[in-house]
């Protein structure tokens, strides 16, 4: 008996020496609790400590201006993974990954960095294949011939976005007969501007609201629902139903931790920098929130007909991450 003991507290000191080895830091450019993506990353990061034993630490409301300073302080600290959520801090990281070539970083873009680096790994989020979806689902909605996408910032990413919506318009055959209006807030987290756009967009006839907002969306839920008329919306990253029942169709969701799980044991395996794409497909990374809510059973098998022929590659969904192709 004191044999098996000793065994098994050799084995639990080894796995916690390894454990200890590797630890990642996060850096959220928003609150863990805001339910949207900066709660889906902080939950990756707590999957990461419990099921790779990783020690684990992270930073809130993180500027982009203060990014440097904040990863340099988790380095001297001895951190072996940086994990910066958000596309709006890829520069900066990788100007902080070419100072420090013994530490690991985790960015988050929709392409691989220009000048490849070893310690460099690049966390693709392929938005453009649930932003066909949506664009797709906006179009057999809507019955005033006007939807609306609302974003925060003009990133490659959220360029990526509006030319899916338009990709799936124009394979309709309904990109001269539904008109795509859009806006930029300035900032995913403004609920009151977002409740602006909203309403300015509401105001021109459109009746579904493709949403690529994070806290902005509490404005957004407002404008929807005071509405005279019936305005729809979708969301991105999680379901957003609970905040308005009766508007709310599907959203775009994510699940970063089944892609960080993969991406973080390569890097304990010893992988060299690379682009990971998060994957597509139901039970997968990435995926269109089915069934949609608020729609017809017809409405309901279309969309997930499309899902599927994106799965399965029968659908190619362009990545454009340029300026926009579209005319307002």
């Amino acid at each position: 008996m004191k044999r098996v003991l000793v065994v098994f507290l050799l084995v639990l000191t080894v796995f916690t020496l390894l454990g200890a080895k590797w630890s990642i830091a996060a850096i959220f450019p928003g609150v863990i609790n805001d339910r949207d993506y900066n709660q889906l990353g902080y939950q990756a990061l707590m999957d990461l400590k419990k099921e790779l034993g990783l020690k684990v630490a992270y930073s809130q409301r993180v500027a982009v201006p203060d990014a440097a300073r904040v990863m340099e302080e988790y380095i001297d600290s001895g951190f072996k993974i940086i994990w910066t959520h958000g596309g709006q801090y890829v520069r900066t990281t990788l100007d902080v990954a070419k100072r420090h070539p013994d530490v690991y970083f985790i960015i988050e873009d929709e392409a691989p960095p220009k000048n490849y680096m070893p310690n460099v790994f690049t966390l693709g989020r392929e938005y453009h294949l649930g932003f066909y979806v949506l664009g797709a689902l906006a179009a057999m909605v809507t019955k005033t011939g006007h939807i609306g996408f609302i974003s925060g910032l003009e990133l490659p990413f959220t360029y990526g976005e509006i030319n899916a919506i338009y990709q799936a318009l124009q394979d309709m055959g309904l990109a001269d007969k539904i008109k795509l209006h859009y806006i930029y807030t300035g900032d995913f987290n403004d609920p009151l501007k977002a409740r602006q756009a909203a309403e300015t967009l509401i105001s021109k006839g459109c009746d579904v609201l493709i949403s690529g907002l994070n806290l902005g969306n509490f404005g957004l839920f407002e404008a929807v629902k005071k509405a005279k008329r019936k305005v729809y919306f979708t969301a991105t990253y999680s379901d957003k139903s609970e905040s308005a029942p009766d508007n709310f169709l599907a959203a775009d969701l994510f699940n970063f931790s089944y892609s960080m799980k993969k991406l973080v044991k390569e890097i304990m395996n010893g992988e060299k920098g690379k682009y990971f794409p998060m994957e597509w497909g139901r039970d997968k990374a990435r995926y269109t929130e089915i069934p949609v809510k608020n729609v017809s059973m017809f409405v309901n098998e279309k969309v997930k007909e499309l899902a599927e022929k994106i799965e399965n590659g029968e659908i190619k969904v362009k990545k454009e991450l340029r300026r926009l192709l579209i005319k307002k």
